[in-house]
């Protein structure tokens, strides 16, 4: 019997080789796992970042629809398109509940994704950019604007200033932003998949926890580090439980 994690990692296996295979994601374009919005309440399985932000909510045969009107409602607002992925027993009832603009993916027997309802792209809202971006990015985005005497600003105030500014400039800012910070695990799991295949890969996606590091501007991702030789005594190298991870030596300057 296939376990509820290994059902939903599966699923997002054929989300990202879906994704892949309609040549979706390009040379600037980052898919990201587990991506935390809205404060960290909730948790998008997938999310595609290219020329827009598209997430996808994956609910498998272990799953229940219990929480989904709430994700859906913040994705809808975090996002640029949304897309529902779900096992074939959950078809009907997440169309009844389906809002205008959400798209719907159904497993089919031979596990590939059959496109049932197409998402539709909406602008990023001025609200959904500013979460998205951290402090460090709110700063540099000001900072190339023009805007000067930002460095010690608390984070409310670099928001205050940065609503001077068009919203499509902010989104464009934020979607940067995102692909900066994932940039790196994808490039990682693009690596890995080369060799063992998508579902094998996927972990590489994983990060760490931003509400629980130290340092939210300077999060480092968990996978395995294969272009480091490292001694195996490096008193910098650990074992995560995706791989091999270099910690961050601090500055004391």
């Amino acid at each position: 019997m296939v376990s509820a994690v290994q059902a939903e990692k599966r699923m997002k296996a054929a989300v990202i080789d879906r994704l892949l295979e309609g040549q979706r994601v390009d040379d600037d374009s980052v898919l990201i796992s587990e991506m935390t919005v809205a404060n960290w309440t909730r948790r998008a399985d997938i999310v595609l970042a290219n020329g827009r932000l598209w997430a996808f909510e994956i609910k498998s045969e272990a799953d229940r629809l219990v929480r989904l009107p709430g994700q859906v409602n913040t994705f809808a607002a975090h996002f640029e398109k949304l897309t529902i992925v779900v096992a074939p027993r959950f078809e009907a009832q997440v169309r009844e509940m389906l809002p205008d603009g959400v798209g719907l993916w159904v497993e089919e027997s031979d596990g590939c994704l059959k496109e049932r309802v197409r998402s539709r792209a909406l602008p990023l809202k001025l609200d959904a950019a500013l979460s998205l971006m951290t402090a460090a990015d709110l700063r540099g985005f000001l900072s190339c604007n023009g805007v000067r005497y930002i460095k010690g600003a608390p984070r409310a105030i670099l928001e205050e200033m940065a609503n001077e500014f068009p919203v499509v400039d902010l989104a464009n800012a934020a979607r940067e932003a995102v692909k900066q910070r994932f940039r790196r695990s994808h490039r990682a799991f693009v690596e890995r998949r080369a060799s063992v295949g998508t579902l094998a890969a996927i972990d590489a996606l994983r990060r760490f926890d931003q509400k629980k590091a130290k340092q939210n501007d300077a999060v480092l991702p968990l996978f395995p580090l294969p272009e480091l030789e490292l001694a195996n005594d490096h008193p910098l190298l650990f074992e995560a439980p995706a791989g091999r991870v270099l910690k961050r030596r601090l500055s004391r300057a």
